[in-house]
């Protein structure tokens, strides 16, 4: 009585060096946690996902406010954690309502060649863009008719909302196994 069997202790010690093994990890992940916070480190920064095949288009701090007199509606939102972004609601020649965010540059595939009429902004023409992954429609890149005085290409691309996912919400996504679906 009162001493431990040898099975007994192996399985006392497993448990305590399992238990710093685990403490450590916690350890490590709140000091890479603190220090990405500290530092703004861009590794986790924000991106656009296309909805089709999850590829990353655009990151949140390119969206920027591009303004266009033939949108039919305007509101503010916060998108991917970026306050200020400008929404506009569109209805293309063909019936389809689009709410449509701007930003200086996406990862997308220029498709056809430019078009000048039904642009909704003025002096711009567009081009269907597509994932470079899946070939998804993920808006239209714009270009001005001609080069501004200065001589810099003044181009963006208007991006489908719909058509795009966040990157948090990606993220938090579920993937049941094949073994517990019915």
């Amino acid at each position: 009585t009162g001493q431990r069997s040898p099975k007994m202790a192996d399985e006392t010690s497993g448990r305590s060096l399992l238990l710093a093994v685990f403490l450590l990890l916690l350890y490590i992940l709140d000091v890479r946690i603190c220090f990405c916070e500290e530092n703004g480190n861009d590794e986790f920064e924000e991106y656009l996902l296309c909805r089709q095949c999850g590829l990353e288009i655009a990151k949140a701090s390119d969206l920027n406010t591009r303004p266009s007199k033939a949108a039919l509606r305007q509101r503010n939102d916060t998108i991917a954690g970026v306050d200020g972004i400008l929404i506009q609601l569109f209805k293309n020649p063909q019936e389809t309502w689009v709410e449509v965010i701007t930003a200086e540059t996406a990862n997308v595939q220029k498709h056809g060649q430019p078009y000048r009429q039904d642009t909704w902004w003025p002096g711009f023409s567009w081009r269907i863009s597509i994932c470079p992954r899946c070939g998804f429609h993920l808006g239209w890149f714009y270009e001005p008719f001609s080069q501004n005085p200065k001589g810099e290409e003044q181009t963006f691309v208007g991006l489908i909302l719909d058509n795009l996912l966040y990157q948090r919400y990606a993220d938090n996504l579920l993937v049941v196994p094949k073994s517990y679906r019915s």
